[in-house]
């Protein structure tokens, strides 16, 4: 699965700017090893904080805009 094949209805709701790897990849429908190797292949922007590898949804959000634009 490629991000291009999210559902889209599951990206809308409360999000936060950082968040665990299973919670986003449990609310955007996607394993936890599925999203884990997004993130350790630089597919998903994250941030570590501490001993924990999280999600950086609001640069992937930007990200996202930004493509939007250019398409």
């Amino acid at each position: 699965m490629e991000l291009e094949e999210l559902n889209p209805s599951a990206l809308v709701g409360p999000q936060q700017d950082v968040e665990p790897i299973e919670k986003w990849a449990e609310r955007n429908g996607v394993t936890f090893g599925t999203a884990r190797a997004w993130v350790y292949r630089g597919v998903l922007p994250s941030v570590k904080l501490g001993k924990l590898r999280m999600v950086n949804s609001a640069l992937l959000r930007t990200w996202l805009l930004e493509q939007e634009w250019t398409a």
